[in-house]
């Protein structure tokens, strides 16, 4: 009987190994190399910000080199406004943290021991002998929400260093913009050279609209909530309407995630139940206005990602990069789609991740 077994190739078997290698190596450097990456990225999106500013300049006779600059120093200048307009409540927050965190953990402990007895009550399992009795000792770590916030950022020297380096990264990128495009321009061929510019063209329209337009609608979220916590006392109600106001813009999580550094605030402030509605209902109906009204407007659908891949998106870069992957994964993921929709071998990818 002949045999009928097909045989791979050893070739194809090769470049299928390759593939898999390469794709672990780029996982890898995801992983390991997120401080750079993030600090490149958060660079890059603020020179896309900052370049038309300094277009203008170049158009009125001013040198390039300057107008990066006085656009880098002017960005600066809003930071340090901003710094200082919080200077003072954000030192009395950190004072008073070690007071908010002891009341807090307390209650998650009381949480914890009558979630721990109400099974030990309804479960069927025999009662524990006099060995199992016996208290054990355990070292907790830190708790996994903040482990994941704090994973994204690195430690706090790596941080530290990739936001001293951020202003230098975009005053270069700015000021050497014409020449990073033409180096990045002859990297392709001759012929794909006005695809490839038009492609990246418009990557930039993307992520300047988005960028720009995620903070107008987290400013003027801001402007809505403070009010309201203000009228109910709320401490460091400055501080804590900003937070919620950005966690806000995340897709899908971010009402949930708005909702706990107020919420943790009052729990330890306030003993009564109207603080609590009072936040958690400020807090949906600026989100339900942000979502309905204000992102379409001023962002509009430069991002054009369907339910699933923002899904998808969030879920990949939160556990690669933790509370900021969640942050830079929709604008990530809008990029490679960008890119996707433009290259002939990968539109079928693009249409995937299209809405539409």
């Amino acid at each position: 009987m002949p045999d009928t077994r097909i045989e791979t190739p050893p070739a194809a078997f090769a470049t299928t190994s390759l593939r898999v290698i390469a794709t672990a190596l780029v996982f890898a450097g995801l992983y390991y190399a997120s401080s750079i990456l993030i600090t490149l990225i958060c660079a890059l999106f603020i020179a896309f910000v900052l370049d038309p500013a300094v277009v203008l300049m170049e158009r009125m006779r001013l040198p390039r080199w300057l107008g990066a600059l006085l656009m880098v120093l002017l960005a600066l200048l809003v930071l340090y406004l901003i710094v200082y307009l919080v200077y003072g409540r954000a030192l009395t927050f950190i004072r008073d943290l070690p007071s908010l965190v002891n009341p807090i953990q307390r209650i998650v402990f009381r949480m914890q021991t009558m979630m721990r007895d109400f099974w030990q009550r309804t479960s069927t399992v025999s009662p524990p002998t006099p060995e199992a009795a016996i208290p054990t000792v355990r070292l907790q770590q830190g708790s996994p929400l903040m482990q994941f916030l704090e994973r994204g950022f690195g430690p706090f020297y790596a941080f530290t260093v990739g936001v001293l380096f951020i202003p230098f990264l975009v005053f270069f990128m700015l000021t050497s913009k014409d020449q990073l495009w033409a180096s990045t321009l002859n990297l392709f061929p001759r012929e794909r050279r006005q695809h490839v510019e038009d492609v990246f063209r418009g990557l930039s329209h993307m992520v300047r609209r988005y960028v720009l337009g995620n903070i107008l609608v987290a400013m003027i979220s801001t402007v809505l909530i403070l009010p309201p916590f203000s009228a109910i006392g709320l401490r460091y109600a400055l501080i804590v309407g900003p937070i919620a106001a950005f966690l806000s813009l995340i897709p899908y999580l971010g009402l949930a995630l708005s909702l706990i550094p107020p919420l943790l605030i009052a729990l330890v402030q306030y003993d009564r139940l109207g603080p609590f509605v009072a936040i958690t209902v400020t807090l949906v109906i600026v989100h339900f206005l942000a979502v309905n009204m204000l992102t379409p407007k001023l962002v509009g659908r430069s991002v054009k990602l369907n339910a699933l891949t923002v899904t998808i998106a969030m879920m990949f870069w939160g556990w690669m990069w933790g509370g900021i992957g969640l942050l830079l994964a929709v604008p990530i993921t809008a990029s490679v789609k960008a890119v996707c929709d433009n290259v002939r071998s990968l539109k079928a990818w693009g249409a995937w991740m299209g809405d539409g």
